[in-house]
């Protein structure tokens, strides 16, 4: 908020304090019924939008498409307590929420596999990835770039609260956090 909205808020907060302290009168009495009711938010939100004026900004709302890339597989498939997702195109795999990187290497059953460790105690391995620039016991942000997977099979197992998660909660938690 620029400063000469602040400076507006304040005087109309001093003026609405100041006339609350005045002797009992017909438009103090207005204004603390107004102030001390449910409405006083609802109405000073009304006032302040009316006092301030917007020039017009748009705020972009943050969606992000590419992690919706990850539910564009075309076949699926057990594997190895996890599942093996077929795609087509590229994909880039990005952090769900915030979390750190457990693991990163290669292993016999999945190739090269990274592992994230996530705030809500949920751990998503992917496996079968062509990069990744992440070392173990580094901390990700939401949003974060992870890893990339070409065309191909992807292999994904989650681990909430120590449990794999079978076909069906898998695809519930991969549609929820995207």
């Amino acid at each position: 908020m620029k400063r000469w909205r602040w400076g507006i808020a304040f005087i109309f907060c001093v003026v609405v304090w100041g006339t609350t302290q005045l002797p009992e009168t017909k438009t103090t009495s207005v204004i603390k019924r107004i102030v001390y009711s449910q409405d006083d938010l609802t109405f000073m939100r009304n006032t302040l939008r009316n006092i301030t004026i917007f020039e017009g900004k748009k705020v972009e709302v943050a969606d992000y498409p590419e992690r919706r890339e990850m539910l564009s597989f075309t076949a699926i498939q057990p594997s190895d307590q996890g599942y093996l997702m077929t795609y087509e195109q590229a994909v880039n795999l990005f952090a769900l929420q915030n979390g750190i990187v457990v693991f990163t290497g290669y292993t016999k059953e999945t190739g090269q596999t990274i592992s994230i460790f996530y705030d809500d105690n949920t751990t998503v391995t992917y496996g079968f990835i062509d990069s990744f620039s992440l070392l173990p016991y580094t901390t990700i942000a939401t949003n974060e770039h992870v890893a990339t997977k070409q065309a191909g099979d992807l292999y994904v197992r989650i681990e909430k609260d120590s449990q794999v998660l079978d076909l069906e909660q898998t695809l519930a938690w991969l549609n929820e956090q995207m």
